[in-house]
Formats: C-alpha cells, structure tokens, sequence
C-alpha cells in the first residue's frame, strides 16, 4: 500500500527528519567552541583548527557519498537504506562529543575531531538521502513552499531547543548528559520521517552517470552554483552568528550560563513570527524574489545587534534580524529549481550529488567559522579560554555579530540577484519535467 505522502499528515511525518537535522548541528554550532575552551581548556586557535580539519574531512566525503548513493541503488532503494545506515553513526558521535574523558590537550583535540568525524559521516549519509526525497517526492512550486514552511517550523523549533536547552541540563547535571539526553531524539525522530518518505521508481530506472561526467554536470549547472555560492555565504554568517551570540552573551553581557541559550531568543521569536509571511512569499512570488527579499531584510537589520547594552536590548533587537532569517532558512526550494534544471540538461534524477555538495557547503562554514575565530585572535586577542579581556578583544567579538555578517550579507545578495529561474521559468520547467516524468512512469507501465 502506497503511504500518502501529499496529505498534511505525510508533509509532518517527512518534515521530522528536520530534527535531526537541525537540533545536534545547532548545539554543535552554539556550543562546541564554547565547550571544548571554557570547559575542557582547549584554546580558541585549537578550537578553530579542528574546525578547518573537520571542513577539510568533508569536502573529501560529502560529494563523494552523494555521487555514489546516486549510483547505487539497493533493493530497498536509493535513499531510505542509507538514512537507516547513516542514523548510527549520527548518533554515536554527537553523543560522544559532549563526553570527553581525557585531561590533556592532545587528547581532547583527538576526542573531538574523531567525534566530528563520526557524526559528519553519519550525517552525510542521513540527511543527503533525506534531504534528496524534498526535490524527489514534491514537485509543485506550492507543495514544496507548504512542506518547506513546515520542514522549516519544526526546524526552527529543533534549533532553539539545541541553543536554549543545552546549557539549563549542562548547568544542573553536565554537558555530558545533555548530549545523551538530547542524542536520543536523533534516531527516534528520524526514523519517524521515514513514515512520511516514499522514493519515486521511475527515478531509478535510468543509468547513473560516471564520476566525471557527474562532476562536470554538477559544476556546469550556473543556478547551482549561484545558489550553492549564496547558501555557502548564508550558512557561514548564519553559523558564525550562533557561535558568537553565547560569547556575546557571556563576555559582553555577563549572563549565566544557565541563560545563555536565551541570548538567541530574540532571533528565535522574528523566525518564528516569519514563517507564515515566507510561506506566502515563496508560494506567490517564487524562490528567487523570495530568498532575495530575506536576504536583504537580514542585512539591513544585522547591524542593530551592536546596539544592544543588556540582555533585555540584545532580546528585542535581534527579533529584526530573525524576521530575515526566516526567509534566508528556506533555501531549498531555489536548491530544488536547480536540481530540475539539472534533469532537463541531463535526463537523470541526481538529488544525492547536489545535497551532497550542499552538505559539504554547510560544513565548510564550520571551517570559515575557525577561520574567522582564529583571525580574530591574532587581530585583537580575544580567546574564550583566557578570564581577562581588553577593549580590543572585545571589540572584535562584537565585530562578528556586526561588520563581518554586513559584508558577508552584501556578497550574497549580489550574487544570488543573478539567479536565472524566476517564477516563469520555474513555471515552464516544471510543465516540461510532468512530461518527462510520465514518460518515464509509462516505460515502467505503472
């Protein structure tokens, strides 16, 4: 029996996945740095070359697992095999991040980049094959608006509990509880989703492309590398932006660390608040307007966070900023236009290559994030692990919640202007794929 994966119920069961997706990458994002230099003593310049290491990990294994889960279809299928496969790993290594046993530098370093190791490998394998049944299972502009409105909500959700929620379990019982107890809502949650996950046969009954042939399409897709340029610039501000707000909160404001989770709360309430607005904007007027809509809106709304001199300001303030963040979130449906320009170039269905490219972007933002930390230090000398600060070093802290994500803001947008499917050529694409796509469903005789 067919599941109904277009009624409400299959768009939330799908949309699950998000919390998997979101909830541990969200506390790695707020929390790592944080945790591996204030509690376990690693310096910031350590922290951040773990980062580049792990970025460096990822662009080995990212585009490579996409390609080959492409290639290779099983007898269960293409994607749903390697969801279950890859939750394994996703798990054990988040959990095991948060729990470091070791005392010397050396081997904490060691402890957390095989732990990101583990996760990311996980990761790659889960979320590419989820990621890739969105563009597979929904292919009307309004239906992927409603279940990227959706997928997004519970993401969002997701994230604020992997940013406000970690620290209140750290602070009473310790970081190592709160992976654990967090960690088990990945393979509950994301095996859920599959109950709202159908693969589409007719997808697979072409031959796949080889290795280069596959690459030299992928890099010749212009709106895939225009979206794939913005969503790198959007996930390294976006990133860095929930990585300093905790140091914001702790070196500027002074907060507990019981609290320190809320300082994203202002952001958290404009995304939330947004959504509606989005899904509306993304049904009506199309990926491109969109997208660039928010990403303007985030941009000139960034800057006020400088603005903040208490924890009550820093709240009220970033709700701006959150409003475009919410906008700025929905990037899959300009990713799902570029994939179905793809398919008319190519004649293959390829979700796996592009998300995993895209899963190498968004890790690579990890790496522009130690990057940026390390840069920092040697500028201004601010270190998370040191207890004395001067004006200089917090100076530079408060320059990576403001100039920094202005300038980076102002790139993506005019990069991302120059997309070339607007709502026309989106709606004449997709008249073109229906054929196709019956096409293929008659040579199954279905």
């Amino acid at each position: 029996m067919k599941k109904n994966i277009h009624s409400v119920g299959g768009h939330i069961l799908y949309s699950l996945g998000a919390i998997p997706s979101a909830l541990p990458y969200n506390m790695i994002q707020s929390f790592f740095v944080l945790f591996y230099t204030t509690k376990l003593g690693l310096s910031i310049e350590y922290a951040g070359y773990m980062l580049i290491i792990y970025g460096i990990w990822n662009a080995i294994n990212d585009p490579i697992i996409g390609i080959w889960m492409d290639k290779n279809k099983t007898r269960w299928g293409r994607r749903i095999p390697y969801i279950i496969v890859g939750t394994i790993p996703l798990t054990i290594g988040f959990i095991l991040l948060w729990v470091v046993p070791w005392q010397t530098t050396s081997l904490i370093f060691i402890h957390g980049l095989v732990m990101l190791f583990l996760f990311d490998l996980g990761f790659t394998l889960a979320m590419t094959g989820w990621s890739a049944l969105y563009t597979e299972m929904y292919e009307d502009g309004k239906e992927r608006a409603t279940v990227v409105a959706i997928k997004d909500l519970i993401a969002f959700l997701s994230s604020m509990i992997g940013i406000i929620v970690p620290p209140i379990i750290a602070d009473a019982i310790g970081w190592g509880y709160a992976g654990l107890i967090l960690g088990i809502l990945i393979p509950i949650t994301m095996l859920l989703s599959l109950l709202g996950s159908q693969e589409r046969k007719e997808y697979q009954i072409d031959k796949p492309l080889d290795l280069f042939p596959a690459l030299k399409a992928t890099f010749t897709n212009i709106p895939f590398v225009i979206i794939t340029l913005t969503y790198a610039l959007l996930d390294y501000i976006f990133g860095l932006t929930m990585t300093v707000l905790p140091l914001y909160a702790t070196y500027i404001l002074e907060i507990e660390e019981g609290f320190i989770g809320f300082s994203a709360a202002g952001v958290a309430i404009g995304i939330l608040a947004a959504i509606p607005f989005w899904r509306y904007i993304y049904a009506k007027k199309g990926p491109k307007f969109g997208l660039l809509l928010a990403i303007i809106l985030f941009g000139a709304t960034i800057w006020l966070i400088f603005l903040g001199s208490d924890f009550i300001s820093l709240v009220i303030i970033s709700i701006f900023p959150g409003l475009g963040a919410s906008g700025m979130l929905m990037t899959e449906p300009a990713i799902s236009a570029a994939i179905d320009y793809d398919e008319l170039r190519t004649g293959k269905r390829r979700e796996a290559t592009y998300n995993g490219i895209l899963t190498l972007v968004a890790r690579l933002s990890i790496v522009f994030t130690g990057i940026t930390l390390i840069i920092v230090k040697w500028v201004t000398g601010f270190d998370s692990s040191n207890t004395v600060h001067t004006d200089l070093a917090l100076d530079g802290l408060r320059s990576l919640i403001t100039i920094v994500p202005v300038i980076t803001i102002v790139l993506s947008a005019m990069i991302f202007a120059t997309f070339p499917i607007n709502l026309k050529k989106f709606g004449e694409m997709q008249h073109t794929l229906k054929q196709l796509h019956k096409e293929r469903l008659d040579r199954l005789g279905e």
